[in-house]
């Protein structure tokens, strides 16, 4: 399993922020490679919410499920439960390498 889940307002749901989702995140945003490099950082609440839809969506993907979740969807579940956002940065972190964790094994060499 590549893909882990992420809890927003009660509700697990599979996250993958691997390439793919990056992929999508950019044709929606038309964030080119090279501004990917900072992703996270003085996001916009819809671009926020638009990298998450597509961590899930690929999650989905992944699990070999359909994904019915919308942006809209998505920013309702968000209004009861905001820190979601931030386990979901956390989430794209850890997958994208830039865990703790992965840094020590990589100093320890």
């Amino acid at each position: 399993m590549d893909y882990t889940f992420v809890e927003i307002s009660g509700k697990k749901y599979p996250v993958k922020f691997g390439f793919n989702a990056l992929r999508k995140y950019g044709i929606k945003t038309n964030t080119s490679l090279q501004d990917l490099d900072g992703l996270g950082n003085n996001m916009k609440l819809n671009d926020a919410l638009t990298l998450i839809l597509c961590g899930i969506e690929d999650g989905y993907r992944k699990a070999k499920q359909p994904c019915d979740l919308t942006i809209d969807d998505l920013a309702d579940l968000i209004d009861s439960d905001f820190e979601a956002i931030e386990r979901c940065m956390v989430i794209l972190t850890e997958q994208m390498g830039g865990s703790k964790k992965g840094k020590e094994k990589a100093n320890k060499k």
